[in-house]
């Protein structure tokens, strides 16, 4: 068997995991044979036949890209894709025949975020994407979190790539929720104010057209920027003027495990100069 996993069990000729919903996954990687399309032409049909009648609910198969044949052989027997990542495919098949189909989706949102960037000059720091479709306009740095990132860590590295300034995260301005955005999914978008570590611009070349400090009334009254941008600027200048000092910033609480801390962002009583 290559690698080894203690949750691996043995059941009817495959290697699998099984979950706390009762379910079998049966990753490829696991399995200990020489020709393994062949043996699961073999052996998968009566296995969730006998899977079946043993209560499980649930049938997953992590198809690794070196094991690619075995897709076919799911599909025929009724397994459907449920997401793919780099390296893998995953198919599932939902057993009993008087439950709905209880499978969750994959993830269907996504994380951006962007940068507020003001200096002790209270200029905003802009940029041009390089490739546009539709005409050119100043906009926030920023761009899509990766895997395992806080909303500060993505902002300060995608202002770092973008620009080249290092900047440190203060607080969420605001957020916005949409739908129907890239491959059908909704989208979360941060605006995260932040201060200025470093003030000489270095643009990305692959990505960006244009970077420039900007003062902000001037970026406010441009006739090209977003209606959403607008929007920003004016909660910006009314969160500085009429909230009192308040912010939605991070606090780090204790998960449900108890072993680790995620962070809740709420509204508190604001320390930044800002």
């Amino acid at each position: 068997m290559a690698g080894v996993n203690r949750n691996i069990l043995q059941s009817e000729g495959f290697s699998v995991r099984k979950d706390m919903y009762n379910g079998y996954t049966i990753d490829t990687k696991y399995q200990n044979c020489e020709n393994i399309k062949k043996e699961f032409e073999e052996k998968l049909q009566g296995a969730v036949t006998k899977w079946k009648t043993e209560g499980i609910k649930a049938v997953w198969v992590k198809a690794r890209k070196n094991h690619s044949e075995v897709v076919p052989v799911c599909t025929e027997l009724g397994f459907d894709f449920h997401h793919a990542q780099p390296g893998y495919v995953m198919l599932t098949k939902w057993l009993p025949d008087n439950i709905e189909n209880r499978i969750p989706g994959f993830a269907n949102q996504y994380l951006g975020v962007a940068g507020f960037v003001v200096n002790d000059k209270g200029q905003l720091l802009v940029i041009q994407e390089k490739y546009n479709l539709i005409k050119k306009h100043w906009k926030l740095p920023g761009g899509l979190a990766d895997l395992g990132e806080s909303l500060e860590e993505t902002a300060i590295r995608e202002v770092l790539e973008e620009t080249g300034i290092k900047a440190e995260f203060i607080n969420v301005i605001a957020f916005r929720h949409q739908h129907q955005f890239r491959y059908g999914c909704s989208d979360w978008y941060f605006i995260c104010l932040m201060r200025p570590i470093t003030e000489e611009i270095k643009p990305c070349p692959h990505e960006i057209g244009d970077c420039k400090w900007m003062d902000i009334e001037e970026y406010l009254s441009d006739p090209d920027i977003t209606d959403t941008n607008r929007f920003i600027v004016q909660c910006y200048k009314d969160g500085k003027l009429k909230h009192g000092g308040l912010q939605i910033a991070p606090l780090d609480v204790l998960n449900y495990t108890k072993k680790n801390y995620h962070k809740i962002y709420c509204i508190q009583q604001s320390t930044s100069k800002e």
